[in-house]
């Protein structure tokens, strides 16, 4: 018996670290040890590079167009290229017709779609220092581009900077995935360094990479984790808002498109793992957390309901009951963590019984994506979301 209660208390353990210890540590270690860095001082604004990858865009490319050309950078030191799969629709004709004769910006007609290929083509002409990559999806407030820049001189070493991103008319387990998420990722760049940034609107150094390798599924994750795994940090910028306006619209489209997520985010992850022996301390925690959510939650979690269930038919119940115990103590833990970090308006805001939704749904699309890994593939295309004007689609830029 006494080896059912190990491997009991071992599964345990796995989980509470994994959904909640680490943010706990997390959230103590800011509370204790954090220091506001000395901004750094610039003599002139960097020129800044700001890539669309589109694909099939025609009812929201020039309004993206209009989004960027309402931000309070400086013009002369942005240039906007759109970076143009092969659109079958007449997403070109419509972007030339609302840039008109504005020489800041440039549309490239990529020999190939998906967003990898795209970025690919795109990157070695670009002048800036910065590179801002955003999706045509995403509406950004006027301060954005702005924000993200700024992040790169608060502190020395930021390789990367993420936009806060939410969606504004969500399913309600929809906002609450995004919020849970979004306080995790402020979690971890107050702290030490994001694990993530988003698709949607994120800013990297044009020195950090020069090429995606051709299998990149995520641009985002991959991003993130170059910049961690040399050392350099990941900000995940709360004063850089954008809203992203396709997402799940049913219970179905939440679920596969959380699933192809996860997977991507474990796909790029293992990419890294020959490099863990190389990576800063506090990255190095970050990164065996995150691959052990994906890959040892699974089991942990079927351990834990199977010598749970073998242990109180021998009668033990008191170490059942214990172990249940200390997750639900970790559980209002974290969860009353997570409510004292702030968002943007309109960033969060639920109910109980989302947020209990939320989490149930959340740990189900970890462990399907741990137990599916070696089964399922995907690329940097596929069908992409319905816009909330229920506009047909085909494929995606990106994931």
């Amino acid at each position: 018996m006494w080896i059912l209660i190990l491997l009991f208390g071992l599964s345990c353990l796995v989980i509470g670290w994994t959904c909640f210890g680490y943010y706990l540590f997390l959230r103590f270690t800011g509370l204790v040890g954090r220091r506001e860095a000395e901004p750094l001082e610039i003599d002139r604004l960097p020129m800044v590079s700001v890539v669309v990858p589109c694909y099939n865009e025609r009812g929201q490319i020039a309004e993206k167009y209009r989004d960027l050309r309402e931000q309070d950078y400086p013009s002369d030191l942005m240039e906007i290229v759109f970076a143009d799969g092969g659109s079958g629709d007449d997403t070109v004709e419509r972007l030339e017709e609302a840039c008109g004769e504005d020489s800041g910006v440039r549309i490239v007609r990529c020999p190939e779609k998906g967003k990898i290929n795209q970025l690919n083509h795109a990157l070695p002409e670009l002048r800036g220092s910065i590179v801002v990559n955003t999706d045509v999806d995403g509406r950004m407030e006027p301060t954005v581009i702005s924000s993200l820049v700024r992040e790169f001189y608060r502190t020395n070493g930021v390789g990367v900077v993420g936009a806060f991103v939410y969606p504004p008319d969500a399913l309600d387990v929809d906002r609450c995935y995004w919020a849970g998420q979004n306080r995790g990722r402020l979690l971890e760049s107050d702290v030490c360094t994001s694990s993530i940034v988003i698709a949607v609107c994120y800013a990297f150094r044009r020195s950090l990479i020069e090429q995606f390798p051709p299998d990149v599924v995520a641009d985002d994750i991959y991003v993130a984790f170059e910049a961690n795994t040399r050392g350099l940090r990941t900000v995940y910028c709360r004063d850089a808002v954008v809203r992203e306006l396709r997402g799940p619209g049913t219970l179905d489209d939440f679920f596969a498109h959380k699933f192809r997520k996860s997977n991507a985010y474990l796909r790029e992850a293992l990419r890294f793992l020959y490099r863990l022996p190389d990576m800063p301390p506090g990255w190095k925690l970050a990164y065996c957390t995150k691959v052990a959510q994906l890959l040892l939650l699974p089991l942990s979690g079927l351990s834990f309901v199977l010598l749970g269930a073998s242990l109180l038919t021998l009668g033990r119940y008191d170490v059942v009951g214990l172990g249940v115990a200390f997750l639900f103590i970790l559980l209002a833990a974290t969860s009353a963590a997570f409510r004292c970090i702030p968002l943007p308006e309109g960033g969060g805001g639920t109910d109980f019984l989302t947020m209990l939704r939320c989490y149930i749904y959340s740990n189900l699309i970890l462990m399907a994506t741990g137990l599916s890994y070696p089964f399922f593939r995907q690329t940097s295309s596929y069908k992409r979301l319905e816009s909330p004007s229920g506009e047909a689609s085909s494929e995606d830029a990106g994931t």
